[in-house]
This record gives C-alpha cells, structure tokens and sequence, in this order.
C-alpha cells in the first residue's frame, strides 16, 4: 500500500491520509464574507479524499486583502460568513481544514484578475 494514503501527524492534528489541498485563491467573497461559492468549492474539495483542505488566503485587515474578491477574517461578518462555510463542509465530511493568512501589503486591494488586474 502507498504511503500515500498512510495516516500523518502534523503536531497534534491527526491526518487519516498525505492528501492536502493547497489553498487556491478563488476572488469570490463579498467585502471579505464567504458566500455560497465558498460552500461549494470547499465542501467539494472536504468531499475529495484529502485529508487537509487548506482555505485560500485570508486577509486579517480590508486593505491588506489581494484583490477586492479575497477572504478576509476583519470583521464579525466575515468571521460569521467562514464559520458557515467550515462548518456545512464538517457536516459532509471528515477533512480537516486550515487557512492561509495573508495581506498583500502595500499592493492590496487591487482588482480582481479579470476585471485588469
């Protein structure tokens, strides 16, 4: 058998398999707040065998976010918006998630990819 699909320890976190997902920024969210393409995405990446899911980057300030279309983690809203999101995709599966933290610095909040960059 594949150490492929081997249970791993990352610290204390128990992974039934080696499968992660790397986060992929989606340029979906409103103001920040996870919405139902989240829901989607996410719950179909917890649905494909990984082990890990790690969400897209996440902004922890409005202006630091990549693009207007990011994830953020700023606001109560937000947090409210992810918490919905994580736990529909705990609902339907046993992946484990984590996040990417970001903030794009002083190039932040530029626009979405199709919409000019």
């Amino acid at each position: 058998m594949s150490k492929l699909f081997s249970p791993s320890r990352l610290a204390d976190l128990e992974l039934s398999n080696r499968l992660v997902v790397s986060p992929m920024c989606q340029y979906s969210a409103d103001d920040g707040c996870a919405n139902d393409w989240h829901m989607v995405h996410l719950g179909m990446l917890a649905n494909s065998g990984a082990a890990l899911v790690v969400v897209e980057a996440t902004a922890v300030e409005r202006m630091g976010r990549i693009t207007h279309g990011c994830v953020g983690l700023y606001s109560d809203d937000n947090e409210a918006a992810l918490a919905r999101v994580i736990a529909n995709a705990r609902r339907i599966s046993r992946a484990k998630f984590g996040i990417q933290i970001g903030h794009a610095g002083r190039k932040g909040s530029s626009q979405r990819p199709w919409e000019g960059g």
